[in-house]
Formats: C-alpha cells, sequence, structure tokens
C-alpha cells in the first residue's frame, strides 16, 4: 500500500509516461462495447460535448455543454463514441456514423467528415459496434465482425497492411462472437465459449497474448476462460469473468490495471542530461485487477478503468489527473479499485478519454471527470472529482462515452428551438409560441426557474404559453416525464423593464405647449406614449433606446410627471420626470369692455387655465370675476365684478401659479 502511493507520488510528479498519447489531441476515444437489445423502439440519441468534427451529429461543428439531439435518428439500440466520430446501431440492422472521417471511420467511403449521421455502407445485421480512436467495429447477426478506418496498427484485422479502409471490411477468421470493444488502436472480441481474442497495436502489451507487437490478424488473449464482457481503453484492456472479478492487461503508465504495481527505472536523455525516472511495468498478459469482487460490468478509458457492481455502485483506478475516478479527490492515482461518491442504484457505465459516465436506475445520466468542453453535459466548463447530473435527460437506455463528447439513446426528451415573441413585459402575461420537438407530453413549460402561468398543447412541435413574472434573460424549457429540455440559443425569453427617465431638458416651458423637451431614460425603444401628466404630448421621435424628443401641448399651469410607455410598461413616477408649465397666460377678453357696474359675460383665451368651475381664479386688480367656467386649458367665460371707469389689466391665476402680464391682450376697460 505505502509502495503503491509512494509510486504514484512520484511519476505524478514527473509526469514523463503517465499521459495517454493520444491525450495531446484532447479527443482521445472511449472503447466500450455498445449493444442494442433485440426490439425496435422510436429512440433517438442526444449527444454534448467537443463538436470540432462534427462528432455531435447536430449539424454543427460548435461545443455544446448540455445535451443536444442528434439529427434525424430514431429507432436507435445502441450508441458508440470514438476519438471524433460517433456511431449509432439502429433496429433494423443498420449502423449510422458521424464526425471525423480522416481515416474513413465512418465507412462511407469516403475521407470527409460529416456533421450529420450517414448510413455505413455495406451493414445491415449488426448487432453490436464499437468506436476506436478512428476506426469503427460492427458485430454481426451471424457472429462475425466487420471493421472499417485506421488500419495503420492492423486494428481492422483483415490482414492488410494497408493504412486504412473507407468501407467495411471481414475481420479475419472470426466466427462465433457476442461482444466487440475498440480500444486506441487496437480491438477485441469475445467468443461464445468465453474466450477472447485482440488484433491491432501492441506495443503496451494491449492484445495480452504475452507479445510487446502488433498484429494484423485476431490472436487469442492468453489465459482468459469464462469471459463474460470485455473494454478497450487507449492502451489497456479489462475482461470481466463470469465470477465477478476482472483481468486486465496492456499499459500500466496510469496504474489503470488495478494490480500491485511493479516498477521499472527509465532512463531518458535530454542533451547532456540523463534522468531516471521510475514507472509502473506494462503487462503483456491478463492480470487480475486486485480487491474488485461482484462485478457486472467493466469500462476502459484514456488511463483510468470502471467496474459497475451488481449492488448498483461503480468502482474506479488509475488516473486521477482530471478527477475522472470520481472519489472526491483532485489528482493522483491508484491502483486500488476505489469507489465513485455516492452513486447508487447504476445501470451501465461509459469511460471517456478522462471523464466518465453512469446510467442510472430511473433513466437519468450522472457524470464526472474532465469536462472543458462540456463533455459532462451539466452547462459547465469546470472538471468534477465527484458525479454531477446530465442536463435535461431521463427516459435514457443507453450510454457511451467519446475522447472528449458523450452521448445516449432513449425515449427523447422535448427540444425547444423557437420562442415567438421573444421578449415582453416583466409583470408577465405575455403568449408565447413554443416550437420545438416531442412537445406532445409536456406535462410543464419555464421560463426560467418560474412555470408558465398557463400553457397549451397544439402538437408535438408547437405549445402556446403565457409568461409568469420575470426579470432578465431566462430559458424557455418544457418538462415531461423523460426529462427537461436542455438550453438551446432558440429558447431565450427577455424580460423587458418598463421604461424610466432620468433627465428632462428643458424641465419647463409655456402652458400653451409646443415647447420640444428632450426625455433621457432607459428602454424607450418600442415607445407607444408619452404623456405630460394625463395629457397625450403633441408630438413625439424615438431617437434611440435613451432619448426621446416630445412636443409639450397645452396644459394647465404647474407641476406635471412626464411618462412614457411601452408595450413593456410605463416609466414609474420620479423626480426626474417633472415638467413644470408656467403661469397662466391672458391673450385676449371678448368684449373687452364693459359697464362699470360690472354683469358683462366675457370669454377669455389663452394659455395654463384649469378646466372646471370656478377652479381658475380671475381678478381685475383686487375685484375677482364671478360665475368663472372654464371649458379647457385655453377657455374660460366670465362675468364682471363692478369696476371703476378706466383700463384695468386682468390676472389669471391657477393655485399658487400667478398670471403673467400681456398688455393688450389682458386688458379690461370699463366704460
Amino acid at each position: 500500500m505505502e509502495r503503491d502511493r509512494v509510486a504514484g507520488a512520484r511519476t505524478a510528479r514527473t509526469g514523463r509516461r503517465l499521459a495517454w498519447p493520444l491525450l495531446a489531441g484532447l479527443s482521445i476515444l472511449l472503447a466500450i462495447v455498445a449493444a442494442g437489445p433485440a426490439y425496435a423502439a422510436p429512440f433517438g440519441a442526444a449527444s454534448w460535448g467537443y463538436n470540432a468534427s462534427g462528432q455531435l451529429g447536430n449539424g454543427s461543428t460548435t461545443l455544446s455543454r448540455v445535451p443536444v439531439a442528434v439529427s434525424g435518428l430514431s429507432g436507435v439500440t445502441a450508441v458508440a463514441g470514438g476519438g471524433e466520430h460517433s456511431l449509432a446501431l439502429l433496429s433494423n440492422g443498420s449502423v449510422m456514423a458521424w464526425g471525423n472521417n480522416r481515416a474513413g471511420q465512418l465507412g462511407n467511403g469516403s475521407t470527409a467528415s460529416i456533421h450529420t449521421p450517414i448510413a455505413v455502407q455495406g451493414i445491415s445485421t449488426a448487432i453490436a459496434i464499437a468506436a476506436g480512436k478512428e476506426h469503427s467495429l460492427a458485430l454481426l447477426a451471424n457472429g462475425t465482425v466487420m471493421a472499417w478506418g485506421s488500419n495503420e496498427e492492423g486494428q481492422l484485422g483483415n490482414g492488410s497492411k494497408a493504412t486504412k479502409s473507407t468501407v467495411a471490411v471481414a475481420v479475419k477468421g472470426l466466427t462465433g462472437v457476442t461482444a466487440i470493444a475498440a480500444g486506441g488502436q487496437f480491438s477485441l472480441a469475445r467468443l461464445s465459449n468465453g474466450t477472447a481474442m485482440s488484433w491491432g497495436a501492441g506495443e503496451e502489451g494491449q492484445l495480452g497474448n504475452g507479445k510487446k507487437a502488433k498484429s494484423l490478424v485476431p490472436v487469442a488473449v492468453k489465459g482468459l476462460s469464462g469471459v463474460s464482457a470485455i473494454a478497450a481503453g487507449g492502451e489497456h484492456a479489462l475482461a470481466l469473468l463470469s465470477n465477478g472479478t476482472a483481468m486486465s492487461w496492456g499499459s500500466n503508465s496510469s496504474l489503470q490495471l488495478g494490480f500491485a504495481p511493479k516498477t521499472k527505472v527509465v532512463k531518458e536523455e535530454e542533451e547532456e542530461f540523463i534522468e531516471e525516472d521510475e514507472q509502473p511495468e506494462n503487462s503483456s498478459l491478463p492480470v487480475p485487477v486486485r480487491t474488485l469482487t461482484g462485478a457486472t460490468a467493466v469500462a476502459a478509458g484514456g488511463g483510468f478503468s470502471l467496474a459497475l457492481l451488481g449492488t448498483g455502485e461503480v468502482k474506479a483506478w488509475g488516473s486521477n489527473l482530471s478527477d475522472q475516478l470520481g472519489n472526491g479527490s483532485a489528482g493522483g492515482m491508484s491502483s486500488f479499485p476505489t469507489a465513485v461518491s455516492g452513486l447508487s442504484g447504476v445501470t451501465s457505465i461509459a469511460a471517456g478519454a478522462a471523464h466518465s459516465l453512469a446510467r442510472l436506475s430511473g433513466g437519468t445520466i450522472a457524470a464526472w471527470g474532465y469536462n472543458p468542453d462540456g463533455q459532462l453535459g451539466n452547462n459547465s466548463n469546470l472538471n468534477s472529482p465527484v458525479p454531477v447530473a446530465v442536463a435535461g435527460l431521463g427516459g435514457v437506455a443507453g450510454i457511451a462515452a467519446g475522447g472528449s463528447h458523450s452521448l445516449s439513446y432513449g425515449v427523447p426528451a422535448a427540444t425547444v428551438t423557437g420562442v415567438s415573441p421573444s421578449s415582453g413585459p416583466q409583470p408577465g402575461g405575455t403568449t408565447v409560441t413554443i416550437t420545438g420537438t416531442n412537445l406532445a407530453e409536456a406535462t410543464a413549460v419555464h421560463f426560467g426557474a418560474a412555470d408558465a402561468a398557463s400553457f397549451t398543447i397544439n402538437s408535438a412541435t408547437s405549445i402556446t404559453a403565457v409568461s409568469p413574472p420575470g426579470t432578465a434573460i431566462v430559458d424557455v424549457t418544457v418538462s415531461s416525464s423523460v426529462g427537461t429540455s436542455p438550453p438551446s440559443a432558440g429558447d431565450k425569453f427577455t424580460y423587458v423593464p418598463p421604461p424610466a427617465i432620468t433627465k428632462l431638458a428643458p424641465v419647463k416651458g409655456p402652458a400653451a405647449g409646443a415647447t420640444s423637451v428632450t426625455i433621457t431614460g432607459t428602454s424607450f425603444s418600442s415607445a407607444t406614449a408619452v404623456q405630460f401628466g394625463a395629457v397625450a404630448a403633441a408630438g413625439f421621435t424615438v431617437n434611440s433606446s435613451t432619448s426621446i424628443t416630445a412636443v409639450s401641448p397645452p396644459a394647465t399651469s404647474g407641476l406635471v410627471d412626464i411618462s412614457v410607455s411601452t408595450p413593456n410598461g410605463t416609466s414609474a413616477i420620479t423626480l426626474h420626470d417633472v415638467f413644470k408649465y408656467e403661469s397662466p397666460v391672458i391673450s385676449a377678453l371678448t368684449p373687452n369692455t364693459g359697464s362699470p357696474e360690472g354683469g358683462t359675460s366675457v370669454t377669455v383665451t389663452g394659455s395654463g387655465f384649469a378646466p372646471g368651475v370656478g377652479t381658475t381664479v380671475f381678478k381685475f386688480r383686487t375685484a375677482l370675476a364671478t360665475s368663472v367656467v372654464c371649458e379647457s386649458t385655453t377657455s374660460c367665460v366670465l362675468v364682471t365684478p363692478p369696476g371703476k371707469a378706466g383700463a384695468f389689466e386682468v390676472k389669471a391665476v391657477v393655485g399658487e401659479f400667478k398670471g403673467k402680464k400681456n398688455p393688450a391682450g389682458d386688458t379690461y376697460t370699463y366704460a
């Protein structure tokens, strides 16, 4: 135990030979058998993570940190992930492929990468699939195996020295095969008699035949019997035995074989320096994984291994440099299988280059380990040393892990591709049409964390929902019994705040109106109205989202709040929106002469008057007019008071606003 710890610390510190060689390319590979059920199902596939070669199959090359639907697939019964390509087995026995095709690993006769699924040529009776770094395998119903893609190390197993094949070729001499697995540059097959065969790269001992050389045709893995399952990693392999134990062979640079490590001194010359480095020894023959019992499945990743126990728990060993062991610790490595933290009810496992997946009994997925490209599917780019939930997936029937991407298949969850309108007021109440896929079984619609006020399912591709109150930009998601739609670029709904006024210029003007006022504030773009108190502006122009020019209407002298309205609400009253209508002005008196006895009915025209009875006061020097009725802010009728002969200036008073002088217009003569 102490020796393991010291060796692990030493090798982790120097880091000379620990990294799996393919890790430098970021997308390494998964190597785990993916076999489908024997029945047809309307299953689709989802994918997430790195996507530079289109390996997510959604028509783009943009990575996704949450699951997205693989385009155009149904009837999926298995998936497999390679370095930068993916495979799907369909219920009719055909195989679909997409992603990187540099070495012909898509099997369609070309070397052009493809971003959506395309059929592998010549495969119609497949029952299982596997994907390596740049090669692919299919197990046929008759127990034979077909292979395509890179053959630089003989991983196609057809005896050819050709470096690749863009179409499927038969693996030489294999019959009675019941399971397959594809590693970095080698391949495995389990036979019906419980033995295993291997072919391809063997320099690290990954063929398990006691040699460290490649083989262009299948060779027997030595000393194995009672094999019930197989898994192939970057440069190591695993075999699960029928008694629940496991055997391993190949590279042990990160202690991924799970046995007490023997070490050797490696000398490396760099210019005049010689460095000695103690490294775990590889094994070209199967060795027992220590302390492991009760296993029901195994998976092999870049430099680590996983085992599923009959209890529904998962154990992991090997490299933990990217937290892929899931035991809550960061860094280092372990030759002992250690429990993955907090997992129970696991039904299947998958291992990528440096991340891990587990399907839970409820049809959801947990993930842990390396995550810069979103391969954990939790909408993050941070590694996780403990399992986290993959976002929005339920009803999952199977999983696979590629180099830096992940795959699942099962009952398809809803997806949201569009929201119209895409914005609405913060108080809610906007009727929104949601478009997408698999919407017919929706049980809830969410605007961010809040449930829709109501929703109606129109069809499998359309829902009408009413927005609840909210703020900011939110994802509109749809839930069903199999999960919640993952966030997407098309599901955004913006809660637009009501407009707000922060400044007026000028802040006052004549009560007659016609003052051009610049209103400064926010959220003005869709302004539908500008009010000076209760009266609409004589006109307004939206200059930008922060500026409006409005013309003041005639009004009563005094202070009013200017407000701006949009479909998202009306600006709140503040100290910054106050506009002052200046003192009332009399422009004409009709008639403008009368008897000193008073009693003359006079029509007053001007501005700033307060409509109503007795709401505006008119003074003939010190005497007050009687029977004052103002029909508008510009016209009043009054009865003159008695007065002395001569000319009098008439003043209008509205509240505390006293009228301004306006000779001759405001002069009344008693004669």
